[in-house]
């Protein structure tokens, strides 16, 4: 052992966790893969209450030594200390899964299911770790203290899992001991147990009921949210369905199964994985709902959904206009679906008595231009993002790097709301970067008294308005791109696809909702005739909103969508359509 790595370690053990520290950096600044200095430095951060520190540390032994059972058992109890109890968890099955003898992993196991509030999983661990090691004085102590707290409930459980485990128990007591085990935290044997009754009742609206509700838990369906990743069984969401729905059928009043069943139908919706028949008979659900709830926003919106994939956008828009005068302006803020559904416009009074999108920018604040790009071949497009400051700070640098490395000589035209000094200063020295040929453009809004969510949209909406007077200033193709995106190809390879063409959209085929079935994390609009025509009504329509109190986030794909439908009905746009997932000249940030 080196001599500061035993120095390092001595300090430590005496409780000097400030000089032991930067000894310990020194050596592995020396030695990137000394082990020894990770390991201690590792347990130091989590001794210091640095836990999400010491994760990168034990996965740099982990690369070391990848069969370490010790370093995965390390890393989880890490993890589990810095909030990432699921990932612990897994951790810890792998590192069983090379040596269920260790001790160690199980007594973690324990810990990782007690603060989960899994009691019957996380005693079995103890127990475990307590026969592999008899003296283990952590698991004696903390089963000790899990009986104090869940022992009554622990005893209930088990009584009620051997009333049910006879061949003639009935359903009625195999539910009873199902829901016992849920409440020890045991769901699968839970759901086992649950099915076991269904057996004798295939119609219990109690089992049933509780196996929707493990299921969907299982599935992955209780965790989606917008822009974050998920992944979500299919078939394990349809099979919850089907058993909430015999619940709903044998007790009509069951408002938790029914709740449950057109929540499930709505997520399906929003993840691309609903199917016609199960949206229609969400839909009957959902309306049958609202006579008894008349302002359950997810039925509102399962209904929505139902009338937007028959393409009756304009039923879908009366619709959602006759919810909405159930709700206040409170409401509607703090339901973020039903924001999205009060944005949807598609009939023909709304579309044809907008005001001219000349209008709309003459209320806002002026364009302000300080350079345009510099002349490139008849016919080139230009790249054009627009953000606020804190955006442009953030992501804009990647985005203008990846331009210049996948297409060299580009023009570009960047436009930044209220930008600051620092950004004035880093858009001037893009501008004479010779690997681009780049615009810039600002405005400086009046936001006072505006909401977070409106200065939001306005950055995402506004860009488009934005967007059309750099289309009409340069009369050339303009590709809209996201600020927080990069590019991995070379667009102007596009041209050739947009021939004929007056507007290029991606679009998402799992048709998700109005709101997400254009995600504009790239457009282009041609400079003819349709492409001017198709932004100026998309200005107008964003417009008509940003001038309202009531703003809410997706605007800018919610208008895409309408005004399309709009346009094919009455005046036709050539519209080149972009496969929204196979999408190779572009990586969007969020989750597909």
């Amino acid at each position: 052992m080196e001599p500061a790595l035993d120095d390092a370690i001595r300090l430590h053990k005496s409780g000097n966790h400030a000089g032991a520290e930067p000894l310990y950096r020194d050596v592995l600044e020396r030695e990137p893969a000394n082990r020894g200095a990770l390991q201690m430095l590792a347990m130091l951060l989590v001794q210091t209450g640095r836990p999400a520190e010491a994760v990168g540390h034990f996965r740099a032994i982990l690369r070391l030594e990848s069969g370490s059972v010790a370093g995965y058992s390390n890393l989880a109890a890490a993890l589990r200390l810095a909030g990432q109890g699921a990932e612990a968890i897994a951790c810890l099955h792998r590192a069983l899964s090379l040596d269920p003898a260790h001790a160690g992993s199980w007594f973690n196991l324990g810990n990782g299911l007690k603060q989960q509030e899994k009691a019957a999983a996380a005693a079995r661990s103890y127990r475990r770790s307590l026969a592999l090691e008899p003296g283990h004085a952590g698991a004696a102590g903390n089963l000790k203290a899990l009986r104090d707290q869940w022992g009554t409930r622990l005893d209930e459980a088990e009584r009620r899992v051997v009333a049910a485990r006879p061949p003639e128990a009935d359903a009625d007591t195999r539910t009873a001991a199902a829901e016992a085990l849920v409440v020890v935290g045991d769901a699968v044997a839970a759901e086992a147990m649950a099915r076991a009754a269904l057996e004798r009742d295939e119609h219990h609206h109690r089992a049933n009921r509780l196996l929707g509700r493990l299921l969907l838990e299982r599935s992955g369906a209780m965790g989606v949210q917008d822009g974050k990743p998920f992944v979500v069984d299919r078939a394990l969401v349809e099979e919850a369905i089907g058993a909430l729905r015999r619940a709903v059928a044998a007790r009509p009043d069951d408002d938790e199964a029914d709740w449950l069943h057109v929540a499930a139908v709505a997520t399906l919706v929003q993840v691309g994985m609903v199917s016609d028949t199960v949206l229609r008979d969400g839909a009957r659900a959902a309306w049958v709902r609202l006579r008894r709830h008349p302002k359950d926003t997810v039925a509102a919106s399962v209904v929505g959904f139902h009338a937007y994939r028959r393409d009756r956008l304009v039923l879908a828009s009366w619709l959602s206009r006759r919810f909405r005068r159930r709700f206040t302006a409170a409401e509607v803020a703090r339901e973020h679906e039903l924001g999205l559904w009060t944005m949807l416009r598609a009939d023909d009074a709304f579309l044809r008595t907008l005001p001219p999108v000349e209008a709309v920018l003459e209320r806002m604040a002026p364009l302000e231009c300080r350079g345009e790009p510099a002349a490139g071949p008849a016919g080139e497009p230009v790249i054009f993002f627009c953000c606020d400051d804190v955006y442009f700070q953030r992501f804009a640098p990647t985005l203008l790097e990846s331009l210049a490395e996948r297409m060299p000589g580009a023009l570009v035209a960047v436009h930044v709301v209220s930008p600051s000094p620092e950004t004035e200063r880093a858009m001037a020295r893009w501008r004479t970067d010779r690997r681009l040929r780049v615009g810039f453009s600002l405005d400086r809004p009046d936001m006072a008294g505006w909401t977070d969510i409106k200065r939001v949209t306005y950055y995402a909406s506004a860009r488009f308005l934005r967007a059309l007077q750099w289309l009409r200033r340069l009369d050339r193709p303009l590709m809209v791109v996201d600020t927080d995106a990069w590019i991995t190809g070379d667009l102007r390879a596009l041209r050739a696809e947009m021939a004929g063409y007056d507007v290029g959209l991606m679009l998402d085929g799992r048709r998700r909702g109005p709101s997400r079935e254009i995600p504009v994390g790239f457009a282009v609009y041609e400079n003819s005739p349709g492409g001017d025509r198709f932004l100026s009504l998309l200005g107008s329509y964003i417009g008509h909103f940003l001038a309202g109190a009531e703003v809410y986030w997706m605007l800018d794909q919610m208008a895409h969508y309408a005004v399309l439908d709009w346009l094919n009905r009455h005046e036709p746009v050539r519209v080149r359509r972009f496969d929204f997932l196979s999408f190779p000249y572009c990586h969007f940030v969020g989750a597909k």
